[in-house]
């Protein structure tokens, strides 16, 4: 099977590689399905790094920058 992604900068990443791969799908309900789950794992990044450094919005910050 996959492989679990655990840290929100793999996330970002791979929601980015996602992204990439949206563009070049020749079905457009493949490409929206793609988008969907791409915004779905960068939500989920973010809420990861809020969470986890919560008055230290720094981080979100620099994960951002």
């Amino acid at each position: 099977m996959g492989q679990t992604i655990s840290s929100a900068t793999d996330m970002m990443s791979y929601a980015g590689d996602l992204r990439r791969a949206a563009k070049q799908a020749i079905a457009p309900d493949v490409s929206e399905k793609i988008q969907r789950t791409a915004a779905a794992l960068e939500k989920t990044a973010l809420t990861k790094v809020a969470g986890q450094a919560a008055p230290g919005i720094g981080a979100l910050l620099d994960l951002l920058a």
